[in-house]
């Protein structure tokens, strides 16, 4: 496993280091950023492919359902509660005014909510008092570091947007409902007391949770420990009603999907799941049985997609997502500067051309990712409807909705709009001033990418819309996928 990791890994620089017309800084954060040499793939059992689709799935009526179903909690209908009920379903919801409203305490109505759409609290016997602790638990260790970016907002609104994609495309029809509450509970707690800085910033330092982690997945591993420390006292575990074999699956979903938020596995993640959907087997006499996708295999990818999505937002809530990331990343840059550390990539606030780093990321990661993420759903619905000829029942004529594509074409356009000529030497270090801002209505200054880990090594922190290279030659706008139904290759020679 992990020489085909390093492999990959070594493909995925060399395609990096040949796109041209793409800033020498931004190649850096990208191949700093997505992928990882020196660390093998931990070993898992493998768990259960999915089973036939007619066996699940009613996906048109289910999408139905959970769109329209207001929920049926007995609870004041504060201006926080009105917003989740008219906007929860909503890509582009405006979690930075929902956070407002709730006075910078999201997930206490936020998480119930969603359980309920699912009617996860009943099925599971969920304390609801129990539930608030442990979500005010949550905020505290989102918010404990005073971080511009990875804070209680980013976890609400990557919670949301998972909650969204499976929602919205029908794939929770596939899911059995551990499966849905793992997803969800992975999706609230996947940064919870992050840092502020990356993982190659603590293994740089040699920080405490460096030397307890051992260097692997240094954040991720202390977000999931975090998570499940928090269910110590009994009075803020909502899931003591769980049976043994529940809390352990439940467990591992979450341990697996949260680790897939590590931005250095990127590339494997996506090779792995177009090996899955896009290499038939020899035996195979329908399009059906074309591919197989492993279960927790997808729901990483939902998970990993939705904590890089926010360049799929409409422009004011990318651009907001953007500046906070880039401070982030400059904090961490002068906390290099004053340990004498060379600073990592995109962390240097003058040097730093923040257009060309958002157009590098929405093209080698955004892109891809959200491509390949349509095509697995595309490609159960597939399977759905060949189970439907099978049984000479009327196949639901449903195209999966993919609510980022026009989004993200949007965003890149206005990225790319303020990209500094070659031949001009950037003052600005690629912002914009407020006048010209206003000009081209794009606000105040422009910033770059969300990431986990911005230096090489592994590291943790996305940027604000970054998670690892595509393909040798970047889409030119968020179309689809590629030709022949596939995305476009990240790594094409693999």
């Amino acid at each position: 496993a992990s020489v085909g990791m390093v492999s990959e890994d070594i493909e995925a620089q060399t395609m990096i280091s040949s796109v041209e017309d793409t800033p020498k800084a931004v190649k850096e954060w990208l191949a700093a950023t997505f992928t990882k040499q020196i660390f093998g793939r931990r070993q898992t059992v493998e768990p259960p492919k999915f089973r036939s689709i007619v066996q699940a799935v009613r996906a048109s009526m289910y999408v139905d359902k959970i769109t329209r179903k207001a929920s049926q909690a007995n609870i004041t209908v504060t201006p926080a509660t009105a917003m989740l009920q008219e906007d929860l379903n909503k890509w582009d919801i405006d979690v930075f005014k929902y956070d407002a409203l709730t006075n910078n305490k999201p997930f206490r109505g936020l998480f119930g909510e969603v359980l309920q759409r699912y009617g996860l609290i009943k099925r599971f016997k969920i304390n609801l008092t129990h539930l608030e602790n442990y979500c005010a638990l949550v905020e505290q260790g989102y918010n404990m570091h005073g971080n511009p970016y990875h804070n209680a907002v980013h976890g609400a609104d990557v919670l949301i947007t998972t909650h969204n994609l499976i929602s919205s495309t029908g794939f929770a029809a596939w899911m059995t409902d551990i499966e849905i509450m793992a997803l969800l509970f992975a999706a609230m707690i996947h940064d919870v007391e992050h840092t502020g800085t990356t993982n190659n910033f603590h293994i740089c330092t040699s920080s405490p949770l460096t030397i307890l982690y051992n260097d692997r997945s240094v954040l991720e591993n202390h977000h999931i420990s975090t998570a499940f420390r928090y269910f110590q006292n009994e009075e803020s575990n909502p899931f003591s009603k769980l049976s043994k074999d529940d809390f352990r699956e439940m467990r591992g979903i979450v341990v697996e999907a949260v680790l897939g938020t590590d931005m250095s596995a990127h590339f494997t993640q996506i090779k792995n799941m177009q090996n899955a959907l896009f290499t038939p087997s020899a035996s195979s006499k329908d399009k059906a049985a074309f591919f197989s996708v492993n279960r927790n295999t997808a729901l990483t990818l939902i998970l990993h997609c939705a904590d890089i999505s926010h360049p799929t937002k409409e422009w004011k809530l990318h651009k907001k997502w953007t500046d906070d990331l880039m401070e982030e990343f400059f904090i961490q840059g002068d906390q290099e500067t004053q340990l004498g550390l060379p600073n990592s990539p995109l962390c240097n606030r003058l040097e730093t051309l923040i257009p060309e780093s958002q157009v590098g990321f929405i093209d080698f990661i955004i892109i891809p990712s959200m491509n390949l993420l349509g095509d697995m759903f595309d490609a159960l619905l597939l399977v759905h409807n060949e189970e439907m000829d099978k049984e000479g029942t009327k196949k639901h004529d449903v195209k999966v909705k993919r609510p980022w594509e026009a989004r993200l074409a949007e965003n890149r356009a206005r990225w790319k709009s303020l990209v500094t000529p070659k031949e001009e030497t950037p003052a600005t270090n690629g912002r914009i001033s407020e006048d010209e801002g206003e000009k081209q209505d794009t606000k105040s200054s422009s910033n770059g990418p969300v990431q986990k880990s911005s230096s090489p090594a592994a590291a943790k922190q996305p940027p604000p819309a970054a998670k690892q290279p595509p393909p040798a030659t970047p889409p030119k706008q968020a179309t689809r996928s590629g030709e022949n139904g596939k995305t476009p290759p990240v790594g094409s020679n693999d």
